[in-house]
């Protein structure tokens, strides 16, 4: 038999039987050799200690080797897969930190309060009134942030704040285990101090893990770019505390009426506790009982119960002592509704405009609108873009009202009766055209008042007459135009010619007109409004300006010319005038300059402002409401001083200051005499009778009145005075005020008599009448008198050009008003004889 035969022949039917018998069962290949000779190249002493063990020890152990292969597979496969996922989670994240390298806190949108403070009585800076949006907050610096509040907030919210690098990663991890497997209550949350500030900075709230990857790659970055404080002044400007109240200070004024710098330690706790959850754990949270309809506070237990868990962080991280600690957690704490604050804080009340239907006030309305003129010429914006610039920008304004007076003349302008009895000047206009009269178509003047210092500092101001029923309303006082009438002169004609020395308190002039375009120009007019003859009498400066003549002003405006009045009045006291309408109409001409009869008119706050150098020596300051604004936590961007100049010489100021003394206690404003103040003043009324106006100086302020119909109609009664408005509104406070304050002295004033002759210094030989007062560079003496008379002859005033008086004091004249009006608003013009051209 050849090998391939015994190749392919079955195995021996002994090992066949081997295997029955109780072998391995392993059938065993036969391998033949060269020889021929059977081999088994594979059985061994293992092999047959194999086939000696059990089937099922066989069995375990393949499937023990199966498993292990199998287990072995799977774990490099999961190391290769999460190879494969961490490089693509790195480049995944990587891709956020690429995106998020240039978030600032100074991308924070923030609505911060608008609040406006004046001083009460002892001097303090109280807020009279508090702009209200959907987020309130005042901002402050991390300097006025007392230590113990500071660390009252990173204990609370953020433990380890000052040694993270903005993630806090045992917090995170914990926070995560804690989502899935609730082990135990947490008091803060898995976002550090940073991350929250983030998230509020970007807006960004998506709930994925994209946005928290966002949140921490942010957060090292802020760490990077901002100190530890900045950081966390900006979290306290920020986070909420309940309601619409945001930030720390803003929470401090509301729940315990003081700043955040006066906070103590359980105050400082106690809001600490409320950023968690504002809206339940805020003192002031509640609901109203629906049986009862009372209020029912859940805030202040569960504020307490926060407040408790701060303060014992507070002492865990060592931020107060054992003795510290007890004291902060047994102290009572008064909030600012609590009847006990209330009694102790009876003025602590403001103006809040949480009711939109509330009006402000004259003084908040206008305190805006002065800001919102600056910031309209700053930043070019519109009245209404300025306003809501305003009302979100977290503005402190500070203002120079005297609270005391505008309480007091509000009250007056509650009733018109107050001012001037309203029979007197009621008047039935049929609005309806229905050729009837009804009870609902009785029309009353209006009428405005302001007061200020003479600093230009505004103490007090109403804007027309009755409760004010709207915010930022029409404001007769600074808004409307009017003629100013014979208040004008002092501030123009008599002004410039006793500073330019072309007269003094003597000085005598005729009464008649001057010529203009060929006609007679002007014509005096009496009390009730009617024309005068010319009296061609000569008159005294003093005796001119006390009975109001127009005559005497025009002379001297020629003698000025209108160009060097209308300088003087625009420049040094600060008229708003009127050079060129462009329709052919000009306030620098006869008529305005010499009686009011402007183009458009000046508000009261303008004409006021204009007498302010009569009562402080000669210093034109701009009037102003608001004495600076400041923004953020301290950032000054406004402040007004009145930028002072000096309009006239000490003593021009000082002698126009008695001539004005001379026209209430001789003169056309003696109903606005007072028992214990010195009032100089000046009557206003234009021919029309449609403006009546007096402005009053006392040695504290000066203040204007303004009465008049808005339609611009007559008043009907002429006998009616502005001085006894004036008086009736604020005369009793005025004569009330215990101040000590004096008129300014000048040294080099000359007071002496005045001769009646001359209306020089009297001299010995010289008839005195009464006291008068002359600038040291014009004060002539009367060398006219001789011992037995005066001379023959009639001397020349060498300072007027004039004859001298030979006549006793002027006869008794009733306020005088020029009838021409270079207007065309005004509601009636002189007639053509009379009128006075533009120049």
């Amino acid at each position: 038999m050849d090998n391939n035969k015994r190749r392919n022949s079955s195995p021996p039917t002994d090992n066949r039987k081997r295997a029955k018998k109780g072998g391995t069962g392993i059938p065993m290949r036969k391998y033949y050799g060269p020889t021929g000779t059977p081999e088994y190249p594979y059985h061994s002493p293992e092999l047959e200690e194999a086939a000696a063990k059990p089937k099922w020890v066989l069995v375990l152990r393949q499937t023990l080797s199966i498993l292990g292969s199998t287990l072995a597979a799977m774990f490099m496969i999961l190391i290769i897969t999460c190879t494969i996922v961490a490089t693509a989670l790195v480049v995944y994240v990587m891709n956020f930190r690429d995106d998020v390298s240039n978030v600032t806190i100074e991308e924070m949108e923030l609505s911060y309060n608008t609040n406006i403070y004046a001083q009460d009585s002892s001097g303090e800076w109280v807020n009279i009134y508090e702009v209200t949006n959907e987020s309130q907050r005042i901002p402050v610096n991390i300097d006025e942030i007392p230590q113990h509040t500071r660390d009252a907030f990173v204990c609370a919210e953020d433990e380890r704040f000052y040694t993270h690098d903005g993630v806090d990663y045992k917090r995170t991890v914990s926070a995560f285990v804690n989502m899935f497997v609730h082990i135990y209550d947490t008091n803060q949350g898995g976002s550090t101090i940073t991350q929250q500030l983030i998230k509020n900075i970007t807006g960004d709230s998506e709930q994925s893990p994209s946005r928290k990857i966002r949140e921490i790659f942010r957060a090292m970055e802020l760490e990077r770019a901002y100190s530890k404080d900045k950081i966390l002044e900006t979290y306290m400007n920020y986070i909420g505390f309940g309601g619409t109240s945001n930030g720390i200070e803003h929470a401090a004024q509301k729940y315990f009426g003081k700043s955040a710098k006066d906070l103590d330690v359980a105050e400082a706790a106690c809001l600490a506790a409320i950023p968690k959850s504002p809206e339940t754990l805020n003192p002031f949270a509640g609901y109203k009982d629906d049986t009862t309809g009372e209020w029912v506070n859940t805030g202040k237990k569960k504020n307490k119960k926060r407040q408790e868990y701060v303060l014992w962080q507070m002492y865990n991280n060592g931020a107060l002592t054992y003795d510290e600690y007890q004291s902060a957690l047994h102290e009572k704490l008064i909030f600012t509704d609590s009847d006990e604050y209330k009694a102790a804080h009876p003025d602590a009340q403001k103006e809040e405009d949480t009711d939109p239907n509330k009006p402000t006030s004259w003084i908040v309305d206008a305190a805006l609108y002065e800001v919102a003129d600056y910031l309209k010429d700053k930043f070019n914006l519109t009245t209404q873009q300025a306003i809501s610039r305003i009302n979100r920008g977290g503005y402190q304004i500070y203002t120079t009202v005297n609270q005391d007076m505008q309480a007091y003349v509000e009250e007056k302008y509650k009733d018109l009766n107050n001012l001037v009895e309203k029979d007197r000047v009621a008047q039935w206009q049929d609005q309806d055209g229905d050729g009837e009269y009804s009870s609902s178509e009785i029309v009353y003047p209006e009428s405005a008042f302001i007061a200020m210092n003479y600093k230009g500092e505004i103490q007090a101001m109403v804007g027309a007459v009755g409760e004010k029923t709207e915010s930022l309303c029409f404001n007769y006082a600074t808004m409307e135009q009017r003629q100013p009438g014979s208040t004008i002169k002092p501030l123009t004609t008599y002004g410039l010619a006793l500073e330019s020395d072309l007269i003094h308190w003597g000085s005598i002039y005729k009464d008649e007109p001057i010529e203009v375009e060929g006609k007679a120009w002007p014509t005096n007019y009496s009390e009730d409004s009617s024309a005068m003859s010319i009296s061609h009498k000569e008159l005294k400066i003093y005796e001119a300006l006390e009975k109001s003549y127009n005559t005497v002003p025009a002379q001297l405006c020629q003698a000025l010319t209108p160009q060097s009045v209308f300088d003087f009045a625009t420049s040094k006291m600060r008229l708003d005038l009127c050079k060129d309408s462009g329709d052919g109409h000009t306030d620098m001409a006869y008529s305005p300059l010499t009686v009011g009869a402007l183009t458009y008119g000046v508000t009261l706050e303008n004409l006021v402002n204009g007498y302010v150098p009569y009562g402080n020596g000669g210093t034109q300051y701009q009037a102003h409401l608001v004495s600076k604004v400041v923004q953020g936590a301290g950032d000054l961007i406004y402040e007004n001083d009145g930028s002072p100049e000096e309009a006239v010489s000490s003593e021009t100021a000082y002698v126009m200051n008695k001539l004005l003394q001379d026209v209430v206690n001789n003169g056309t404003g003696q109903k606005a005499k007072l028992e214990h103040k010195h009032v100089a003043g000046k009557t206003g009324t234009t021919q029309d009778w449609n403006d009546l106006t007096f402005v009053g100086l006392t040695e504290d302020f000066v203040s204007g009145v303004w009465l008049g119909y808005k339609e611009r109609a007559e008043l009907k009664d002429h006998h009616i005075k502005s001085a006894q408005i004036w008086q009736n509104i604020i005369g009793e406070y005025a004569d009330q005020m215990d101040t000590g304050a004096e008129y300014p002295e000048d040294s080099s004033i000359v007071e002496g008599k005045v001769c009646t002759k001359s209306g020089k210094i009297a001299g010995p030989n010289c008839t005195a009448t009464t006291t008068g007062y002359w600038k040291s560079s014009n004060a002539p003496v009367c060398d006219e008198c001789t011992k037995y008379g005066s001379k023959t002859t009639k001397a020349t005033n060498e300072n007027s050009g004039s004859t001298s008086a030979t006549t006793a004091a002027g006869e008794q004249h009733s306020e005088t008003q020029h009838p021409a009006e270079n207007n065309s608003n005004a509601a009636a013009t002189e007639a053509a004889a009379t009128q006075a051209p533009a120049q």
